[in-house]
């Protein structure tokens, strides 16, 4: 899963009917230290018949750390998933645009075998 943080909300989902709980604790956990990014002690849980939503409050100076990357977070003691974080601005999807610096489309030549 992926969840791009960009306000002062982040929305994590659970893919099977959500746990019926509401107001339990949700931690975020660096997977390279386990250290404690943030908590949130009351989760929102929502969702439907065939996923779950998590929304929790994000702290206002989480967009300025970079956190780009993989992270487990918990809700409370009922589940526990992995996820990848893009915060906004710090990074996005990895999408590179490709600007051409060969406009008059000359070719350059590496390897020509002699044959």
């Amino acid at each position: 899963m992926t969840t791009t943080i960009e306000g002062d909300y982040a929305t994590f989902y659970i893919n099977n009917p959500g746990p019926n709980i509401n107001d339990a604790p949700f931690t975020l956990r660096s997977q390279y230290s386990q250290e404690v990014i943030f908590t949130d002690p009351q989760a929102d849980v929502g969702g439907n018949q065939r996923y779950a939503t998590v929304t929790v409050g994000v702290p206002s100076d989480i967009k300025d750390k970079h956190l780009n990357g993989y992270y487990t977070w918990t809700l409370g003691d009922f589940y526990s998933d992995i996820v990848k974080i893009i915060t906004k601005p710090g990074g996005d999807e990895g999408k590179v645009e490709y600007i051409s610096n060969n406009e008059e489309r000359d070719a350059e030549v590496f390897y020509r075998p002699n044959y």
